[in-house]
């Protein structure tokens, strides 16, 4: 009689983001922290200050693969200048700091999406943007988008890498699994 063994599988989660470099981070913050104080007593839940390009699930056992299909991307791509422009709004419930220039995000986002078609549950950010608000109720946003949509914000920076971050099954914390530097290498595949 032979025994069948199995063995565990975990299906992870994980996102690709672009993340600003410190400066641009804190100014970032500093606009996140007005909008609250400006909204005391409203609830509400903002993203962090990076750029989502993906999020998807895989099993372990697919994590070096995926790791090495998205660096190989990475590899391949060239360091771009980000401009982080004014507010947005996203179906009146996200208030965002937009991005000036999107090509080199959406042509990051397309190989990346390319790379994962086969992974299990996969979305691809189409509107790269750093949430300032999301989440609002319908007054908090009409009250807050009033104001918003005549502000301004300006930052830009260099972005030279993406990270990929990961969540394992059963936790709530991300962790730093990879740094994907940008090099502009000519691949072949």
């Amino acid at each position: 009689m032979q025994e069948l063994i199995t063995t565990y599988n975990p299906l992870n989660d994980y996102r690709l983001i672009i993340d600003p470099t410190p400066a641009v981070k804190k100014k970032i913050a500093e606009a996140k922290t007005l909008f609250d104080e400006q909204y005391k007593g409203m609830v509400i839940a903002g993203g962090q200050p990076f750029i989502y390009l993906a999020e998807f699930s895989d099993y372990e056992s697919n994590e070096q693969a995926t790791i090495d299909q998205v660096d190989r991307i990475a590899l391949g791509s060239m360091p771009f200048k980000l401009h982080l422009k004014n507010f947005g709004e996203h179906e009146q419930r996200e208030i965002y700091i937009g991005i000036e220039n999107l090509i080199p995000l959406q042509l990051l986002s397309d190989q990346i999406g390319a790379v994962l078609s086969q992974v299990p549950q996969v979305r691809i950010n189409k509107i790269p943007r750093v949430t300032l608000a999301k989440g609002l109720q319908a007054f908090q946003f009409i009250k807050s988008w009033e104001e918003y949509e005549k502000k301004s914000f300006s930052a830009t920076f260099i972005a030279n890498e993406m990270l990929l971050l990961k969540r394992m099954e059963g936790f709530t914390s991300w962790q730093i699994l990879k740094r994907m530097t940008f090099q502009n290498l000519v691949m072949t595949y």
